[in-house]
């Protein structure tokens, strides 16, 4: 439950400072928290990450105030600390699917984002299939990508995973996979200030491609189906949301780490996907 509270206090963090440049990653260093296990944490609860927290907020907050019609449009972005307005136009648009100036007569039909707070509600029927297994440190090759913790949005995995099923990186990564687990992993951890998703396979061999290890530890594995970018999200949020209250565990979250057991295509909805949930036992 405290968990729940920390984000709800950090979430009026940023309401407090929602006109400012937050610098997300300074912050938590400040609190002491470890920045990969808060990020995913966050954004299983809310659906989206810190930044995009903010911006969506902030777009929101822009929205009333142009429907209320008081102010004139560029002192409300200016006070919401956009100054290109043409650049605020395209997230405004991004963000809504409207121009801003449809907004008068589709503020009804917005998806507007208010002051999120959280109903936890422990539940006594798993919603996935899982087991808790212990793995030992294992191999995996294939090819890391970069982010900015501060501007990171939690599609950025599933777009990598995707340009990389488009130009058949996958399928070549698969081709060295002799490890005891057959698929795709994903992994997302921090590394010096920065956001590294790995997308690799359980290999021995000696390949071109990137090398990293996995933690040994225990692992409550769920299983589940259906597109990686939606099926995962609703696994973690069953993780945080239900599960863990019920089962009092304590969770490892400085890093994240996926199976995709791979299909003809990402967007198949069979593909089978697990969740390996790392514990702190």
């Amino acid at each position: 439950m405290e968990t729940i509270r920390f984000v709800e206090r950090f979430i009026v963090y940023i309401e407090d400072h929602l006109r400012e440049d937050i610098d997300f990653s300074e912050v938590l260093e400040n609190m002491g928290v470890e920045q990969k296990s808060f990020l995913t944490i966050f954004t299983s609860l809310v659906g989206m990450t810190p930044a995009q927290y903010q911006e969506k907020r902030c777009m929101t907050e822009i929205a009333y105030e142009v429907f209320q019609g008081h102010r004139r449009l560029v002192d409300i972005i200016k006070y919401y600390g956009y100054r290109d307005v043409d650049q605020f136009k395209k997230i405004y648009s991004r963000t809504f699917g409207i121009s801003v100036h449809e907004t008068e007569r589709n503020i009804k039909k917005m998806d507007l984002l208010d002051f999120i707070s959280f109903e936890v509600v422990p539940t006594k029927q798993p919603k996935y299939k899982s087991q808790r297994v212990f793995i030992k440190s294992f191999r995996l090759i294939g090819i890391a990508q970069y982010f900015d913790i501060n501007s990171y949005h939690s599609s950025y995995k599933y777009k990598f995973l995707k340009i990389l099923e488009r130009e058949g990186l996958i399928d070549e990564i698969l081709r060295y996979n002799d490890g005891f687990v057959k698929g795709i992993f994903v992994q997302e951890r921090v590394v010096d200030n920065e956001i590294e998703i790995f997308v690799g396979t359980a290999s021995n061999q000696q390949t071109p491609f990137d090398e990293t290890f996995t933690e040994s530890m225990y692992y409550q594995i769920f299983d589940t189906s259906g597109a990686p970018d939606s099926a995962i999200d609703q696994v973690y949020e069953y993780i945080f949301r239900r599960w863990h209250f019920r089962e009092e565990v304590n969770l490892t979250c400085d890093f994240s780490l996926e199976l995709i057991k791979h299909t003809y295509s990402l967007d198949d909805a069979d593909t089978k996907i697990q969740v390996w949930q790392a514990l702190d036992e």
